[in-house]
């Protein structure tokens, strides 16, 4: 014992050096059997001995015992028993400057905690929640798990059904401290600011978007009596509360969506409408007026942006758009095309697409509340599968494997988030109203998004989706395998699988560089290097010589594969180009077509 020196202990004062506490935490930490911790322990021994340490402390030892057990092939074991952190430099850049891919964001002492604390939670992820192979799939870029460092504790999108916040108050559950509840909203600017108010509140459970569904209906009861210039007013305060909520927190936080429409579906005018106090007073459809002088209050705060026109960087202004509409509110609409003309802020979301009826709007009743969302999404890697191969059936069988994986992978996201609503580290999802959690995790969706269709076909068939009907055709091929294989896992697991269209910048770009880095000599660049991005999901490339209407023809057939957010993307340049009005190209589209959402572009 006079060769081993005293232990500096984390509660401030020295113990004598013990071996047995070495002992008990590798078979504690990571299942060896006694035997096999008894060598382990002894080689630490003779190591701490033979190198003449004169300063031990807790995570020395630790550092020590993780290298013994690499040493001794025991890498499973290492990783359970491994410290996670950052190195010292590591943080004083963080503190200094921000994370290296951040360095252009302003640093606040949330941020610096925050920064910090997600690599730890990236690494725990990566140690303790994902295998081996899921691990590397990340790290090597086949897969991108969406926001990884939050796959510990939080989902990913969701959205709100605001008639939880009208009838009940805010927050709208007992017991949730160390808040105050406050009564349901008595008017207008008080039900809007509950809703801002809840959305910031609910931030710290999420990485993802949020947003409040069919606003302007279930508005509609707390603007009876009211002018249009009354209701812009309280709408232009809560949009700008909205835009301030990141410098509240003292985080970036992802878009907030506000869907609005300027009447009602059957379904919703027959509901009974909660109103002023949270009492119910007669049925949505009563409010027929109030719903379409919110919708065009919304349009106008929206279409007037902030600063001299400068459109919002949040919330999202998500338009429900019929083709019955259209000519039934033509005057509403019409203020949408300016917005867009002026703003390019809204996203026109077909309202009889039908798996959003079917999955949502069919359910709603007096008492069932439409919250849904997606829990997880998981990236494919589409081009680095092709340079695998040059087999096309090949092809498939190694997507499918990838799909597996992420589908294994979604489920353990499914399990985590299940586990974390029971013992209550999610709060307010976990909080009960009507008898179950008002978050309900069987309406989340498992997200299989994907990138690279375009260079995929190239590098397979030597042609780009728009430049051969068999490559086209191919194409399709592959989303409908991807398509099927979600339907596969839905029936076998009994959760929501979706394939859906890729919703982050950062996959992109991760399976861009890395691809170059790997694959420098076949990766298939179609702008200049250091400004090439893989085509995103199903899209085709950005100057593709390809007629607009044709574009849209072919880009339909995807849509009906792809069963959440898929969003074409329409230049107003190309629609000028080609003497196409806006408002005619819209009703063209959502009369005769299945794409989900279109979203114009300068």
């Amino acid at each position: 014992m006079d060769l081993l020196p005293k232990v500096f202990r984390t509660e401030g004062d020295l113990a004598e050096f013990d071996s047995s506490r070495i002992l008990n935490s590798i078979i504690k930490e990571t299942g060896l059997d006694e035997k096999e911790a008894n060598k382990i322990t002894e080689l630490v021994v003779r190591r701490i001995i033979s190198s003449g340490i004169k300063f031990l402390s807790g995570p020395h030892i630790r550092e020590i015992v993780c290298s013994i057990l690499s040493e001794q092939h025991f890498e499973n074991e290492r990783k359970l028993y491994t410290r996670i952190g950052m190195p010292v430099m590591d943080y004083e850049e963080i503190l200094e400057k921000g994370p290296l891919n951040k360095l252009k964001e302003k640093v606040n002492p949330e941020k610096v905690l925050h920064w910090a604390a997600n690599r730890i939670a990236e690494e725990y992820a990566h140690l303790r929640i994902l295998s081996n192979e899921e691990s590397k799939a990340h790290l090597y870029g086949d897969i991108h798990i969406h926001k990884l460092k939050y796959f510990d504790l939080r989902p990913l999108n969701h959205v709100w059904d605001p008639r939880i916040i009208l009838k009940y108050g805010i927050p709208p559950l007992a017991d949730i401290s160390p808040c105050s509840n406050l009564e349901p909203a008595k008017n207008l600017k008080e039900a809007i600011h509950h809703l801002v108010k809840w959305l910031a509140m609910v931030q710290n459970e999420f990485c993802g978007n949020q947003g409040f569904n069919f606003i302007t209906v279930f508005l509609a009861p707390y603007a009876k009596g009211l002018s249009e210039d009354k209701i812009q007013y309280n709408i232009k305060e809560a949009i700008f509360e909205i835009n301030q909520l990141s410098a509240i927190i003292g985080r970036k936080i992802s878009p907030i969506s506000l869907f609005t429409c300027p009447t009602f579906l059957k379904e919703l005018s027959e509901i009974p409408a909660v109103g002023p106090y949270g009492k119910v007073q007669n049925s949505y459809g009563d409010y027929y007026d109030e719903c379409l002088k919110l919708f065009n209050s919304f349009t106008h705060v929206f279409k007037q942006g902030y600063n001299n026109k400068k459109s919002f960087k949040t919330p999202k202004h998500e338009i429900f758009i019929t083709p019955n509409w259209l000519d039934q509110f033509k005057d509403a609409y019409a203020k949408v095309w300016e917005e867009v003309e002026l703003m390019k802020t809204p996203y026109l979301k077909n309202l009889c697409f039908d798996l959003y009826r079917n999955n949502f709007i069919n359910k709603l009743t007096e008492d069932t509340y439409t919250n849904f969302g997606i829990l997880q999404d998981i990236c494919l890697n589409l081009p680095r599968y092709a340079y695998t191969t040059k087999d096309e059936e090949e092809f498939i069988e190694i997507l499918k494997s990838k799909i597996q994986l992420c589908a294994e992978i979604l489920l353990k996201k499914y399990k985590v988030i299940k586990k974390r609503l029971h013992s209550n580290h999610l709060p307010l999802c976990s909080g009960i109203l009507n008898n179950s959690y008002i978050f309900n995790l069987k309406n989340q969706g498992l997200s299989i998004s994907f990138v690279g269709l375009n260079e995929t076909v190239k590098f397979l068939t030597n042609c780009e989706l728009h430049e051969s009907t068999d490559t086209y055709n191919f194409g399709k091929k592959i989303l409908s395998e991807m398509n099927k294989s979600c339907q596969e896992f839905s029936e076998k697991y009994e959760k929501t699988y979706l394939l859906s269209e890729n919703i982050s910048r950062k996959a992109l770009i991760r399976f861009t560089n890395l691809d170059l880095k790997h694959f420098p000599k076949i990766t298939l660049p179609q702008f200049k290097k250091q400004n090439y991005l893989y085509t995103n999901s199903a899209h085709f490339r950005k100057n593709a010589k390809i007629d607009i209407v044709d574009k849209i023809k072919m880009q339909e057939n995807f849509h009906l594969l792809i069963q959440n957010e898929a969003i074409e993307f329409i230049s107003l340049k190309e629609l000028n180009i080609a003497n196409i009005e806006l408002e005619d190209f819209v009703k063209e589209i959502y009369s005769r077509s299945k794409i989900a959402c279109l979203k114009f572009i300068p």
